[in-house]
């Protein structure tokens, strides 16, 4: 009798406990200022939905410098510093963003990055275990010795043109670790240099549709000026009959035919998940980068069509096929 009584009293205090956990959760509205790059992305709503399904209830400011350094900077100087204090969290998108706004932040109000290539690289953490700091975020980067070699089971290749903004910070470090993975598999890599001025972008599209730049495949990296460009791209790349790998979702989706990718969605609720830890009493200086887990093989199926490529079956049920 005893141990029943005692057995029903723990589970009403454990009842309790969620109970006002919960409570705790929506008693108070968070105040976060949103500073993004290239405007809303999926990432931004998988953060939104997370801290929705977590309990919080949350007033957002939106700061967008559209790709602009400048107007990062105005963005960064005139509407965030002299209110930084009003919010409860810095969520910034990107390498170029979090790493101009961790200086105005300076560990005064708890950041968040997302969807960062290389932050200890990028001297934003100390390390993916250990962010050192009132910081934490995502790691955006699929590892890419296992994108190359999944995808050259699929697709061999030997010469590998890589486009790429040699002003964007995460596009730089990605393209260091493709020429260390490309070592390994006897890949070489041809750059194929196109900073944010479009015509150096479609100067190089052009190359290698008139073959004036001959390369097996190309390689679509980490990087915010590609990814605003890349139904240009996966059309002209259509055009010029050229196999091409994404590193990220909005590439395959626009026309690139392979890519290791990760779940953007995914990632940003995994954001969510340590703003509800540091709301709990952690601290964000202890709480893990938050990395992709299950990268996902996804196959733009019009474009083998286009490329006269045939894919095994068993490769077609293990991928995530888009039209």
């Amino acid at each position: 009798m005893k141990k029943t009584v005692f057995g029903a009293m723990f589970l009403a205090v454990i009842s309790l406990l969620a109970s006002s956990q919960a409570l705790c959760a929506g008693s108070k509205t968070l105040k976060i200022a949103m500073v993004q790059w290239r405007g809303d992305t999926e990432s931004c709503q998988g953060f939104r939905d997370g801290l929705k399904e977590l309990g919080y209830s949350v007033e957002y400011a939106y700061m967008n410098a559209k790709q602009d350094r400048t107007e990062l900077g105005r963005l960064l100087r005139e509407e965030l510093e002299p209110r930084i204090t009003d919010f409860d969290y810095i969520y910034t998108y990107g390498t170029t963003v979090s790493k101009a706004a961790k200086t105005i932040v300076n560990n005064r109000v708890p950041q968040l990055f997302s969807n960062v290539a290389g932050p200890v690289e990028a001297e934003i953490v100390q390390s993916l275990e250990s962010p050192g700091g009132n910081i934490s975020g995502s790691n955006n980067a699929v590892l890419i010795s296992a994108q190359i070699e999944t995808i050259m089971k699929i697709i061999p290749f030997k010469r590998l043109g890589l486009f790429f903004n040699p002003r964007e910070q995460n596009a730089m470090i990605e393209r260091q670790r493709l020429s260390d993975a490309a070592k390994k598999f006897n890949v070489e890599v041809i750059d194929l240099r196109s900073p944010p001025a479009q015509e150096m972008l479609e100067q190089n599209l052009q190359h290698l549709i008139d073959k004036s730049i001959l390369v097996d495949a190309v390689y679509l990296p980490l990087d915010s000026f590609m990814i605003t460009n890349a139904k240009l791209i996966g059309d002209k790349l259509k055009e010029a009959k050229v196999k091409s790998i994404g590193a990220l979702e909005g590439f395959i989706k626009e026309g690139a035919l392979i890519g290791v990718v990760p779940n953007y969605y995914k990632l940003g609720k995994e954001i969510a998940t340590i703003v509800d830890r540091n709301q709990k009493g952690e601290k964000l200086q202890n709480i893990p980068v938050r990395i992709v887990k299950e990268p996902m093989l996804m196959i733009n199926k019009t474009t083998a069509n286009i490329l006269q490529i045939t894919i095994s079956e068993d490769v077609l049920k293990k991928a995530v096929l888009v039209e």
